[in-house]
């Protein structure tokens, strides 16, 4: 973990450097999170920091209670790997049904690592080389933002929409810090409904106004943690 926790702080320094943060800590040893950051309004972001979202860590999360906003970071460093593949297996297979049996509300992903832009992974965010940031010895595209909804689904509120970037203050800090735009922002919608005895949803991918991907209607196993 040496290297990502480098490309992190080194992230995280810049934006505090620019203002685009008030500050950050690391948490404690007992936390299952990893990062602390004081947003500028005074909110407060808790960042948990996860490998390839296609692994079995993806599912261990815990939204802690002094957490305004809380996000997961990927840095999936495998120069092999395929970041929008593992991005959806990690949202759909994963998050969505972990987020609806254990009604833990994430607010949003971050996908962005030491690797993106590199000869073994190419960005289309880096054929503009003016869009490229240097970060001690790393130098990156900005990173991909996967912004989810407000809500978790419920049988009350069966469809979810993801929300705008400026609604999650830590993403928007990223974003803007890193010169993303409008048009790259991925929102995460989550649809769910009883078939019988058990619990399906849906997860809907949309960027610039057109559906990216969307999943059929997907079974929640673990159904008893949720009713």
């Amino acid at each position: 973990m040496r290297g990502k926790r480098e490309f992190v702080q080194h992230a995280l320094n810049y934006m505090e450097d620019g203002g685009f943060i008030a500050g950050w800590d690391l948490t404690d040893n007992t936390n299952r999170n990893d990062y602390i950051v004081r947003l500028n309004s005074g909110r407060v972001a808790v960042i948990d920091l996860k490998g390839c979202l296609d692994g079995n860590n993806t599912n261990i999360f815990e939204r802690p209670p002094l957490a305004d906003e809380f996000v997961i970071w990927s840095i999936c460093s495998n120069p092999g790997a395929d970041p929008q593949r593992n991005a959806w297996s990690g949202i759909h297979t994963r998050l969505s049904a972990e987020m609806i049996a254990r009604n833990q509300r994430v607010d949003g992903v971050l996908l962005w690592d030491m690797v993106c832009a590199t000869i073994g992974r190419p960005c289309p965010k880096s054929v503009d080389g003016d869009r490229l940031t240097n970060l001690g010895p790393f130098c990156v595209p900005p990173p991909c933002i996967y912004l989810f909804p407000e809500n978790i689904p419920s049988i009350s509120i069966p469809f979810v929409k993801g929300r705008d970037i400026r609604e999650v203050e830590i993403l928007a800090a990223f974003n803007a810090a890193f010169g993303g735009y409008a048009e790259e922002i991925h929102h995460v919608d989550f649809r769910m409904e009883m078939r019988g005895s058990e619990l399906m949803r849906q997860t809907v991918v949309r960027r610039a106004g057109t559906i990216e991907q969307v999943s059929e209607m997907t079974a929640i196993r673990r159904v008893e943690k949720y009713l």
